[in-house]
């Protein structure tokens, strides 16, 4: 069997009909299915807490007489479809209705620029591919008159690293020289990282770390490794949903310039739980040139400083020898002015705060999130933002759009903008198989209960 043959599916469809809570009339599921995995989310009448009050009765009931929990026969009808498609999964929408004949089984396939979520399989749609939020977009420049803090000493590296890694092989020249071609802006590798990566080009740097002192890290090499790109703004960029309003924290002491990411932060070491230790090329202006900042695997943004230069963290000297903690809180020194973050074209601080945080901030915002209906108006009054760049659809993580609503919708945002669309295709039961299906409906505690009107038609798009 495959995906695409009613018979597929219709052990889930009668399991769908048969778990729902007591007087559904249509229970629908809307998730992905395969790669020997399902997810989704359940509706009954088009609601999502009944079914869960519902399962949780059961469950207790389950568990005072030894029995299956309520989802055992769904899982297994999910577990035999996965199975089917080992490699990917299929974005599904599955309805049983009040009778056989209107069971319907939609397999949706999204094209590149639409976005699942955990909500919904059609979170957004991007509609100018690889598009980023502006924020995302902005760079930094390396100071033009910065300069290394006093602290700074290549050759206190050296000794450190032949003392503490007396078999560590350096790099390369010609491949320090390439990592430093790589840079933008021109900007120059510190004598200090050149001096770490000339006397070990990787392994694990242990330090003594006596009364709260730095311990150390493992040096990122210059090549191959994952997280020379990690916290990069493409890498730290998640959904439109999530990271269209997201900003740089900014450093209150102005030591490091507010970015999502940057190339100027360049990766020194990690601490192996995922966080990085970067020389900063681009200090804001009180900072250094060569100061060391922590890139956190667990903020979607920005870099705190750590020491004022590289001498500073290892070896414990300089003003900002002290400030190892992740807050640091001691001014660096003098300083130099770096340039301030841009986006193709004016200043971050020349745009409205909130342009690409929602509906509404910006006469042309780059992403609005709204609902399906919202879309609808705006798509038939002609008054869909020209600069879009993403549209979200759901605004109200408690309450996806049906998902047909939020198909139809976010086709015709596709088609405006010249994008690969949505293809639905949509399979229905047999009518030979029908007659089977009511008798096992007509078996169960359902063929008393009450109809709700009015669903149907939201539903299945009528």
């Amino acid at each position: 069997m495959s995906l695409t043959e009613w018979q597929t599916w219709a052990p889930f469809v009668d399991a769908l009909r048969r778990s729902a809570p007591p007087g559904t009339d249509v229970s629908e599921f809307a998730g992905t299915v395969g790669g020997g995995a399902w997810d989704g989310s359940y509706l009954d009448d088009g609601d999502a807490d009944a079914r869960r009050a519902h399962y949780r009765e059961a469950a207790r009931e389950a568990a005072r007489t030894g029995g299956r929990g309520p989802k055992a026969e769904l899982d297994d009808a999910l577990r035999a479809i996965a199975d089917l498609s080992p490699d990917a999964g299929q974005t599904v929408r599955v309805v049983a209705g009040p009778r056989p004949a209107d069971d319907v089984v939609e397999l949706v396939d999204l094209p590149p620029s639409v976005v699942s979520g955990p909500v919904t399989p059609v979170l957004e749609a991007v509609l100018e591919p690889g598009a980023l939020p502006a924020r995302y977009r902005e760079t930094i420049s390396p100071p033009p008159d910065g300069a290394p803090a006093a602290s700074a000493d290549p050759d206190a590296v050296t000794r450190l690293i032949t003392d503490r890694m007396p078999d560590a092989a350096g790099a390369e020249a010609a491949e320090i020289d390439e990592a430093e071609a790589a840079l933008p802006d021109g900007a120059r590798l510190p004598d200090e990282v050149r001096a770490l990566y000339a006397a070990a080009g990787s392994g694990n740097l242990s330090l003594a770390a006596e009364q709260g002192g730095f311990g150390g890290f493992e040096i990122v090499p210059l090549r191959g490794s994952f997280l020379r790109e990690a916290f990069l703004p493409a890498a730290r960029f998640s959904t439109w949903t999530a990271d269209a309003g997201t900003s740089a924290p900014a450093d209150p002491a102005g030591r490091v310039q507010a970015a999502i990411g940057s190339p100027l932060w360049f990766p020194v070491g990690t601490d192996g739980a995922g966080n990085v230790f970067a020389a900063d090329l681009a200090p804001a202006s009180n900072g250094h040139v060569g100061q060391v900042v922590l890139l956190d695997h667990e903020q979607r943004a920005g870099a705190v400083y750590r020491a004022e230069s590289l001498t500073a963290l290892l070896v414990g000297q300089g003003s900002g020898s002290g400030d190892v903690g992740p807050e640091g809180s001691g001014r660096a020194g003098a300083g130099r002015a770096g340039s301030g973050p841009t986006a193709d074209g004016p200043d971050r601080a020349d745009r409205s705060e909130d342009e690409e945080a929602g509906p509404g901030s910006s006469s042309d915002p780059e992403f609005l999130n709204l609902d399906p209906a919202a879309w609808a108006e705006r798509l038939d009054a002609g008054t869909v933002p020209p600069g879009l760049k993403a549209a979200g659809f759901v605004p109200d993580r408690a309450q996806p759009p049906a998902l047909p609503e939020a198909i139809t919708v976010a086709n015709r945002l596709l088609e405006l903008h010249g994008q690969a669309l949505i293809e639905v295709t949509r399979l229905t039961r047999p009518e030979g198989d029908r007659s089977g299906a009511a008798e096992s409906e007509e078996s169960s505690d359902k063929q008393d209960r009450p109809r709700r009107k009015g669903l149907l038609g939201r539903l299945f798009d009528r």
